[in-house]
């Protein structure tokens, strides 16, 4: 099986010959290390949301790191643009977002909240490159379904005020966002990518960062309507505590959750209560990749393999991203786990 059959396999909860492994980012101080070359893997999006750098480029240089771990996906960021304070650049160019977001008001929103066309020609372009280049690797549309971006251009706070005083404020925010998701997905998806992953942080680790009833009344009805018209598999983020929010989640009709957090979330209770409708992406936690040993990665990934990804259904990954104050000896020991304990003895069905 290549790596694409492999993902799109587990997403159907189909055998594999190989238990799968994706990350949403890779550093690149982490892959540079990992590769001995410099590597620039991260997503590189531009302050209007597109990537900054040539699409076949931007493949190619994910490729790099695939080879040396055995990663089977590679991303392409399709975000609008969030409006924070500032945007400082990292040592690469590419934008770190800091300070609190900017739409405080309706004011705010009606003066500075405008989005690029989802068919920007340099967008388009970008993305079919990267297509052409990606080989037998599953090719991931990274989006947000509506609230992540909400969340980050109004800040917590004003958003917090906004859910008592002024709740269609943030229907409005949230409802623009996931329009113009509406409209990239069809033309991700008509480019050639293979699974749309939508990453929109709504919990902490005590729990979700808004009650269950504001969700279904004023988020979760808009995200369903624009998921039902995604024709791709569909992965959808948040970190912190879902426990919460799953049932009312898994309304969006996914095919698989990422990342069940594994400090604040009991994977085999998910498993056990969702596993037959939903497929399982992550768990390996970041700090063990950051603070522990070889032997203990070995041992979370041979646990994780053999318990949940028994019966299928379940694609390998970090809790979040692999980032660059992770030890590289663990790193590898993941890839070598997944290798040695995610290999079938005999052809996958």
């Amino acid at each position: 099986m290549t790596p694409r059959q492999r993902v799109l396999a587990a997403l159907r909860h189909e055998e594999v010959d190989e238990i799968p492994w994706i990350e949403g980012i890779t550093g690149n101080g982490i892959a540079t290390g990992l590769c001995g070359e410099p590597v620039n893997v991260e997503w590189s999006v531009a302050p209007d949301g597109f990537p900054n750098m040539p699409g076949d480029r931007l493949a190619e240089e994910q490729k790099k790191a695939n080879r040396v771990l055995g990663k089977a996906n590679l991303q392409f960021c399709a975000f609008a643009p969030v409006f924070c304070q500032r945007i400082r650049k990292a040592d690469d160019g590419s934008p770190i977002l800091v300070g609190d977001g900017l739409i405080k008001t309706r004011r705010d929103f009606e003066q500075i909240f405008r989005l690029p066309s989802p068919t920007d020609r340099r967008f388009v372009a970008c993305a079919r490159e990267f297509i052409a280049s990606k080989e037998d690797y599953c090719a991931c549309a990274c989006v947000r379904l509506g609230i992540g971006a909400t969340l980050l251009s109004m800040g917590i706070e004003a958003f917090s005020y906004a859910m008592v005083d002024d709740p269609q404020l943030i229907r409005d925010v949230h409802d623009a966002y996931a329009d113009w998701t509406a409209a990239v997905v069809p033309v991700m998806e008509e480019i050639g990518f293979d699974v749309i992953w939508a990453f929109d942080d709504v919990a902490f680790n005590s729990g979700p960062m808004f009650s269950l009833a504001f969700y279904r009344e004023h988020i979760l009805p808009k995200e369903k309507t624009v998921a039902a018209t995604f024709t791709r598999p569909l992965i959808t983020h948040s970190d912190g505590n879902m426990t919460p929010f799953l049932d009312a989640w898994l309304e969006l009709g996914q095919q698989a959750i990422h990342p069940i957090q594994p400090d604040v979330m009991d994977i085999n209770l998910v498993k056990q209560q969702y596993g037959r409708r939903v497929a399982l992406v992550g768990n390996i936690f970041m700090t063990d990749l950051v603070r522990s040993t070889p032997a203990r990665i070995e041992a979370l990934v041979r646990d994780r393999i053999e318990s949940i990804g028994a019966g299928g259904g379940y694609i390998i990954s970090s809790s979040n991203s692999l980032t660059d104050d992770m030890k590289p000896e663990n790193v590898l020991a993941m890839r070598d786990a997944i290798r040695k304990y995610g290999r079938r003895t005999g052809p996958a069905t």
